[in-house]
């Protein structure tokens, strides 16, 4: 199955690349056909007003009519031998040129193009992961002859949370796909330092639950101009992980302030860190670093909404120290 799937990708990004390099020759071929239109017009008109110039030309000036058809001859032959050089040279330069910026023109759709093709198929993946885990379940209650409850149960309980996976998971990917959709939707003041205090009390019985204290220091009145539902889901993305990779006894700060004439919001804690090779791609979709749980949409969907809202996010670890994110909002007047 899996070298089916690999064979099947392969072959749909040969097909991507061909239909690419196709509507990238068209474009050359439209660029070069209409710059040929206006080259070889111009040639004509020249060519035209220098036959008509030369055979107006004075008699006296010839010693005889041999002569000057002669010197017209030549000198139309000569005129059309280095024009159609010319042309040739143009026409080959807007050639290449023209591929060129046809490359130019596509390489955003392309990558976009490329984003989605690697999005569809990151999420088939990670959606069939939980669908085979229960289907196996499953099975393995149909085949057995004598069930007894606790396998049942054990069974019951492990579908149940791959259900729970893939409503996180379909939730996150709702997120990210509404996030493009509500970049122009209306935005509000709102205080940060209450959505922090929000976020903690919603967040604090699944830290009293691994024994996590949760503290949240902050400035008054940190205003910023955004939709409050979003940026409650970063600092609740931004918490769950913190709690999820911080062992019994740990401390995770929220820390909100204002910085020059931009809001602070940083989460961070003493738990096992990220590893420096992970550190550089925490932020892709579905990427999951070595003993990580989830999606691998969370840290995702935080840099889309910080983006949009015109911030920007970053983050700080080391491995057994604790890690810190750091984001910077535009403060609202």
């Amino acid at each position: 199955m899996a070298l089916r799937s690999k064979q099947s990708a392969a072959s749909d990004t040969g097909s991507d690349h061909n239909v690419f390099l196709w509507a990238r020759l068209k474009l050359t071929g439209v660029y070069v056909l209409i710059v040929a239109i206006i080259v070889i017009g111009f040639s004509l008109f020249l060519y035209q007003n220098l036959q008509r110039s030369l055979y107006e030309a004075n008699d006296s000036d010839f010693a005889d009519t041999g002569s000057q058809q002669h010197f017209i001859e030549h000198t139309l032959t000569s005129f059309e031998n280095n024009i159609l050089l010319i042309d040739i040279i143009i026409l080959v330069a807007t050639g290449a040129l023209g591929y060129a910026f046809a490359g130019y023109t596509l390489r955003p759709i392309q990558h976009a193009l490329e984003a989605q093709q690697t999005f569809s198929e990151n999420a088939s993946h990670e959606l069939r992961t939980p669908l085979a885990v229960m289907r196996n379940d499953f099975e393995v209650l149909l085949r057995n002859q004598s069930l007894t409850k606790e396998l049942m149960h054990a069974a019951l309980k492990s579908g149940i949370e791959e259900v729970d996976h893939l409503t996180s998971m379909t939730r996150d990917l709702l997120t990210l796909a509404r996030s493009h959709t509500s970049v122009n939707a209306p935005s509000e003041k709102i205080d940060l330092a209450d959505i922090a205090r929000r976020t903690a009390d919603k967040m604090r019985p699944l830290c009293d639950k691994k024994s996590v204290t949760l503290s949240v220091t902050t400035d008054a009145l940190v205003f910023v101009l955004g939709r409050q539902g979003e940026l409650s889901r970063v600092l609740t993305n931004l918490v769950q992980n913190a709690v999820e990779h911080t062992s019994k006894g740990g401390l995770i700060k929220i820390e909100i302030k204002k910085e020059d004439t931009r809001a602070l919001v940083r989460v961070s804690d003493d738990g096992s860190g990220i590893d420096s090779k992970d550190l550089s791609r925490v932020f892709e979709r579905f990427y999951k670093g070595e003993g990580t749980s989830g999606s691998g949409l969370g840290l995702s969907i935080v840099k889309e909404i910080i983006v949009q809202h015109g911030g920007d996010v970053a983050i700080e670890s080391e491995k057994g120290k604790g890690t810190s994110v750091t984001i910077r909002l535009p403060l609202s007047v």
